[in-house]
């Protein structure tokens, strides 16, 4: 079974937001695997992904380091234009 593409979004989402009781829960309906088996894949997937990255690639937000690279990007910008152009 490959969990990425045969799990709900909502496990991830379950994950990524600390409700892992829940999330076992859900996995144990989707899948049919006992308590501890659901548990050990959730510790899996909660290990696999990060907790801003819990959720498989189709359903990620978009943003993340490339946003934050960008805001830093547009800061050094508009200091070089402030030191430059504006101050005297």
């Amino acid at each position: 079974m490959t969990p990425e593409k045969e799990l709900s979004p909502e496990i991830y989402q379950l994950l990524a937001s600390g409700h892992k009781i829940e999330a076992i829960k859900l996995i144990r309906q989707e899948t049919g695997l006992g308590l501890r088996e659901a548990k050990e894949l959730a510790d899996a997937l909660s290990g696999h992904h990060a907790a801003t990255d819990a959720a498989p690639p189709a359903f990620k937000e978009e943003g993340g380091a490339g946003g934050m690279t960008a805001i830093i990007i547009g800061i050094l910008i508009a200091v070089f234009l402030y030191v430059f152009f504006l101050s005297d």
